[in-house]
């Protein structure tokens, strides 16, 4: 081992390669130089292990140690915070885990350890404890009870959507929520759904949407969908973080949760008031099908005019009835109230069917009106609209103000924007109000 250094005295160049007390290293020299020799020889390796003396450091650094009980040996591990932030649960003492790291030494005591990059252990191991043990927590709160579960309004008017703007589950909730209810407004409210601090953006995001809901009676929301699409156990392991599942828990909207596939069980779901196995069945839960109520409409329609006709027959049966124990006098008086009622049977049908055809026509109506009022119908026909970075659209010329930043939502995406100036309508000094 050579180590050059540059002599302070004189200018001269000195040698120092330990084999001499004139060439002795420096104790760092040899800690940097053992480190380094350790590091390229080995690289990262398994090692397999029980836990002991596992304690957590104030920043999210975990210290361990890992035991060969068989030859009664052990090395110690430092599993930083970088990396530490995956682990869903402590392990426990005497915990037989796998550990993947690389050996190393800390220059600055000369101690050998095993640098930690992740901790595994078999099946679902560290994921299912973690899981369970919340699971018991809230079930002792009484949050996973069948009784707190809200019921979901039959025909809501507007609808939170609480996922990840980049994923496929938010389109697929977009078309089916428009396919069977284009009545319905859809606020969206993006999150990252999975990796570090995702949890605690879903429940950022859910707050956001419970605050706008508050603001008036044009904002009220008749349910929250909170989704993504399928990963693996660590993928949607947000959704079984703490602060996710209270979130969740404590939101004043009811809400549908969709998270991954049928198989796939996170414990927001299991608080939530409702649980869907995809994000397209939440869509289809949380609101009614057109075509369903359109039939529903024609049904009714159909049976009270059975009943009406059921009625005309009794009618016309008592009166009979009436007659034949009136005296010959009262005959005539029979033959006109028959007659009338003859008269009514038989305008009764065309009647009905003139009734339902102005309500399939103004049902029809009412459905091309909000579709035509959706901001995204517009910006189908070409045109932009204009929303602040929470979402709300601007529409007078009092909502914008210089250097504001907006964005503009136009067809196949959106557009960041700032505003230079802003100039009123001199032909309209009332441009500032909007009947809106």
């Amino acid at each position: 081992m050579n180590v050059t250094r540059q002599a302070s005295l004189f200018g001269a160049a000195e040698v120092r390669d330990g084999r001499s007390p004139e060439g002795a290293i420096t104790v760092s020299d040899l800690n940097e130089a053992a480190r380094g020799a350790l590091e390229k020889r080995f690289g990262d390796l398994w090692v397999r292990g029980e836990v002991t003396n596992w304690t957590r450091s104030s920043v999210g650094h975990r210290y361990f140690s890992l035991r060969d009980q068989e030859r009664d040996s052990s090395v110690a591990c430092v599993f930083f915070r970088g990396d530490a932030w995956r682990l869903p649960a402590d392990p426990e003492d005497g915990m037989e885990v796998f550990v993947r790291g690389r050996p190393t030494l800390y220059a600055r005591q000369g101690r050998f350890q095993l640098r930690v990059r992740a901790i595994e252990t078999a099946g679902e191991g560290l994921w299912r404890i973690a899981f369970e043990r919340l699971r018991r927590k809230l079930a002792a709160e009484g949050m996973l009870d069948p009784e707190r579960k809200r019921a979901l309004p039959a025909f809501p008017r507007r609808v939170g959507v609480v996922t990840s703007r980049k994923g496929a589950a938010l389109h697929d909730i977009i078309t089916v929520l428009r396919r069977r209810a284009p009545w319905v407004e859809i606020v969206v409210r993006h999150c990252r759904v999975q990796g570090e601090g995702a949890a605690d953006e879903v429940r950022a995001a859910l707050q956001r949407l419970a605050d706008w809901s508050t603001g008036g009676p044009d904002r009220k929301l008749d349910a929250i969908l909170l989704s993504r699409g399928g990963g693996s156990v660590e993928d949607l392991w947000c959704f079984n973080e703490e602060a996710a599942v209270r979130a969740v828990a404590a939101s004043p909207v009811p809400v549908i949760c969709a998270v991954g596939h049928e198989i796939d069980v996170t414990l927001c779901e299991l608080v939530a008031d409702l649980r869907a196995p995809t994000p397209s069945a939440a869509a289809e839960l949380a609101v009614p099908d057109i075509r369903s109520v359109r039939a529903s409409l024609d049904t009714a329609g159909r049976g009270l005019a059975r009943g009406l006709r059921r009625l005309i027959t009794r009618g016309s049966d008592r009166v009979e009835a009436l007659a034949q124990r009136l005296p010959a006098s009262a005959g005539h008086a029979r033959d006109v109230a028959k007659l009338r009622l003859e008269t009514m049977a038989a305008y009764l049908p065309a009647g009905m069917e003139r009734v339902l055809a102005r309500s399939r026509t103004r049902l029809a109506g009412l459905a091309a009106a909000l579709d035509a009022l959706s901001p995204l119908e517009t910006v189908a026909r070409g045109y932009a609209v204009a929303t602040d970075l929470e979402g709300r659209r601007l529409t007078r010329i009092d909502d914008f103000t210089p250097s504001q930043r907006f964005r503009l939502r136009v067809r196949g995406g959106q557009v960041a924007a700032t505003t230079d100036t802003v100039e009123r309508d001199p032909a309209r000094p009332d441009a500032g109000e909007s009947d809106a």
